[in-house]
């Protein structure tokens, strides 16, 4: 079994049920201001998966 491929499906559906719940609860101001920071939050998730991965080798 991979563990690489889990911690990062895992991480990813974290980040992708966290981003769904955001953007259905937000207002038009800070669906706006979301667009701005969506690459930030990308290379964070991208950081974050690489830390989990770093652990398990």
């Amino acid at each position: 079994m991979n563990m690489s491929a889990i911690t990062k499906g895992i991480a990813m559906g974290v980040a992708v049920g966290a981003v769904t719940y955001t953007v259905s609860n937000a207002t038009k101001h800070q669906k706006k201001k979301m667009k701005s920071s969506t690459g930030k939050a990308i290379k964070a998730v991208g950081d974050m998966v690489q830390g989990i991965s770093y652990m398990f080798h």
